[in-house]
């Protein structure tokens, strides 16, 4: 089905984009925290980690670090409350590796043990609260828990996944996860409190890992590239799933997996890389809904600072302002690494 358009005036906010010079060839992690500031964790050619902190609303550079380590992943990254962020990453002997930060203060890197096979994604379920997903080395999904300090034992959930578990979490108490199964169809499996739900089957056919971000207490909204290059959509209200509806694609049809972020303000917003003519230009572009996704504003180019040829996916997160930042790596043809630009919704 797809989705109904319309284009309000808010469809055309104005962005606000900054280039941070250090280079990368992955994608980064972000970690949006309560009182403000916005960390973004890149991988560099060797693997070491960096964290800039960024102001979300200037994207002004206010701190950088060198985290030095050796990740073979992507970046996880979550914050837990004003002044409180952490990163995850597979390290050089393929086990779970985190640091978190206090007010800017490092912890060290922590060896959490496991086997990971992909990249790694943590969820905050409250103050002190953290979930880590990750696959093991048997396709399984795995899990580790954070509460105040303290870290609970490596967890198997089950299942076959052949994509990175994408977790979310929709209040207090609530998390969930979302994965690509060994059909590339799409699985959901949830924790109201103590209890995890059984796996249920969401459908499709998938090539690339799906997104998902809650808009309010119990809701879930996933998106995910199509194999035909557009970008569909589905939602859970709480209770039940609705049905898949098509959002389209910038123009030229989506490259790359979709970021996805809900604002406090009230918009659902999706972003994608296309691919227009000439072949060197796949900006990245944005598909906002201010009625909880019954009516979208069609697709709109954010920047087109991010006219090159890399099909690097833009990654996303609600921030502290009402507003939204997505970040994405782009180097030329040829290249071997390339700048981070990161953007923010001006409100």
């Amino acid at each position: 089905m797809a989705a109904t358009m319309l284009c309000p005036a808010m469809a055309n906010a104005a962005v606000g984009c900054a280039e941070l010079s250090r280079g990368s060839n992955i994608d980064p992690g972000l970690a949006s925290m309560p009182n403000g500031p916005l960390d973004i964790f890149q991988i560099a050619l060797g693997g070491a980690v960096f964290r800039t902190q960024v102001d979300p609303r200037s994207n002004g550079v206010i701190a950088a670090q060198n985290l030095g380590g050796v990740s073979r992943s992507e970046p996880g990254a979550v914050s837990w409350g004003p002044g409180h962020s952490a990163v995850f990453v597979r390290g050089a002997d393929d086990a779970l590796y985190f640091m978190q930060f206090e007010n800017g203060v490092a912890s060290g890197w922590q060896n959490l043990g496991g086997v990971i096979t992909w990249n790694p994604h943590a969820v905050s379920a409250g103050p002190g609260h953290l979930i880590v997903f990750y696959r093991g080395s048997n396709k399984q999904l795995w899990y580790r828990e954070y509460v105040n300090g303290v870290w609970g034992p490596h967890t198997s959930l089950g299942g076959v996944l052949t994509s990175s578990p994408i977790g979310v979490s929709s209040g207090p108490g609530h998390v969930a996860v979302v994965t690509r199964g060994q059909a590339d169809d799409l699985y959901y499996l949830e924790r109201v409190g103590a209890e995890w739900s059984n796996w249920i089957g969401l459908g499709g056919r998938f090539a690339v890992d799906p997104i998902a971000v809650s808009r309010g207490p119990g809701l879930v909204d996933v998106f995910v590239r199509t194999t035909g290059s557009r970008v569909a959509g589905i939602s859970y209200n709480g209770s039940s799933w609705g049905s898949w509806f098509d959002l389209g694609a910038p123009r030229g049809g989506a490259v790359s997996e979709p970021g996805a972020a809900a604002t406090s303000s009230g918009e659902l917003v999706v972003f994608a890389r296309g691919d227009e003519a000439p072949a060197s230009f796949r900006p990245i572009s944005r598909n906002s809904s201010f009625d909880g996704g019954v009516t979208w504003t069609g697709w709109n180019m954010v920047d087109a600072g991010y006219g090159t040829p890399s099909p690097n996916n833009p990654e996303a997160t609600a921030n502290a302002f009402g507003g939204w930042n997505f970040a994405a790596t782009n180097f030329p043809v040829g290249a071997r690494v390339g700048p981070l630009r990161v953007c923010s919704s001006s409100l």
